[in-house]
């Protein structure tokens, strides 16, 4: 088969990145960068350009539209089409399960079921499940990166979706981390030296941060000195981790460090100097950070679910994710007990090297294949 022409949706590199924009972010380079691969041509979707990023191809096209609106209009009709603004393509990627009704065949990324197990207040992921379903029923291509997710899809959308071929595992790499730079004052003033235990992500229900707060309290009365560092956007959940931490021994809730948001740079000087990850989701799609600290040679604790048994394998010490105590005694090992923290670095370092951004683009090339293959019989 000769190259494709395939329109992929980058309009989750236009806002600040979260697990779907990096996610975005390498599929677009690693796809860009192969050889003999698909002619890519990028749009996004939106009355406004959103943020400006190096990443961002300049000839990225705009469908511009107003999302709201569009997303409510696609869960429930099969107008407008996008197909004149997308141009002549022989495959559309839709990355952030925004999927537009298309005369062309469809691949669709579902990072995760998190909109159907945990329902958003947010109007346009509101509309996901039903613009999901009708994408099913036009006969898209469903992408997702591991075999968990899968099945929960099936279970969902399908039954006998993963039986027709129409569910492909293709997993991610691990986002890349930039050259060395220096600390951010700010952030290197408050942990001010300090060992510290690291957790990266979105604060919303299944990331599970006040348990971990309970957890790192009953860590910081037997390992001196150590911090919980709580990186990531805050939402309207936060006041319930706020709420636990100010119950905490003043001695102890000064020990945890709220940074919100915090840059790319920042990010990678926090995973290299972080005594170990704690990453205690009750509910995952994938979990790219604790890849991220297996790469930086920082042993993880992560919650015994299937998604993080499956990304991590035997590389990272579990724990029930609603028992405060059990999270505890994983955490504790990990940053104190010499052997058993060597142990998880030497298995994380060997896991992290089965995820890369190579082997993604191979897999989601092979898929646009399947999808155009399959609408032409």
């Amino acid at each position: 088969m000769s190259r494709l022409s395939v329109a992929i949706d980058l309009t989750p590199l236009l806002s600040v990145r979260t697990g779907i924009g990096l996610s975005v972010a390498g599929m677009w380079s690693a796809l860009e960068a192969m050889d003999d691969g698909p002619r890519l041509h990028p749009y996004a979707l939106g009355l406004r350009n959103g943020m400006s990023f190096d990443d961002v191809p300049s000839h990225i096209k705009r469908v511009r539209l107003p999302a709201r609106l569009a997303v409510e209009a696609w869960s429930r009709f099969e107008h407008p089409k996008v197909d004149r603004a997308l141009g002549d393509v022989d495959v559309v990627h839709t990355t952030n399960y925004v999927t537009p009704p298309s005369r062309h065949p469809t691949v669709m990324t579902v990072n995760d079921l998190s909109f159907v197990y945990q329902p958003s207040p947010d109007p346009v992921v509101a509309t996901f499940p039903a613009m999901l379903r009708r994408a099913v029923a036009r006969g898209a291509n469903i992408h997702v990166t591991t075999r968990q997710v899968a099945g929960e899809v099936d279970d969902v959308f399908g039954p006998g979706l993963v039986d027709a071929g129409r569910v492909s595992v293709v997993a991610f790499g691990i986002p890349p981390v930039g050259a060395a730079r220096p600390a951010d004052p700010r952030i290197e003033r408050l942990i001010g030296g300090r060992p510290y235990v690291l957790f990266i992500g979105t604060d919303e229900p299944r990331k599970n941060l006040p348990r971990l707060v309970e957890a790192f309290a009953h860590v910081a009365l037997d390992v001196p000195e150590i911090l919980l560092v709580l990186a990531g956007r805050q939402t309207g959940h936060s006041k319930l981790t706020t709420d636990v931490i100010e119950a905490l021994r003043p001695d102890v809730a000064s020990r945890v460090l709220r940074l919100g948001v915090v840059s790319d740079d920042a990010r990678s000087n926090l995973l290299g100097g972080a005594r170990a990850m704690a990453y205690p989701s009750t509910y995952e799609g994938f979990g790219f950070p604790i890849l991220e600290a297996m790469r930086a040679g920082v042993p993880v604790v992560g919650s015994d679910v299937a998604v993080l048994r499956e990304v991590a394998g035997d590389a990272a010490a579990f724990a029930d994710p609603l028992d405060s105590a059990a999270l505890a005694g994983a955490i504790r090992k990990a940053v104190s007990d010499g052997p058993i923290r060597q142990a998880l670095i030497d298995a994380g370092t060997k896991r992290a090297a089965c995820f890369t951004w190579e082997a993604t683009a191979v897999g989601l090339d092979a898929l646009y294949k399947k999808a155009a293959r399959d609408a032409a019989r």
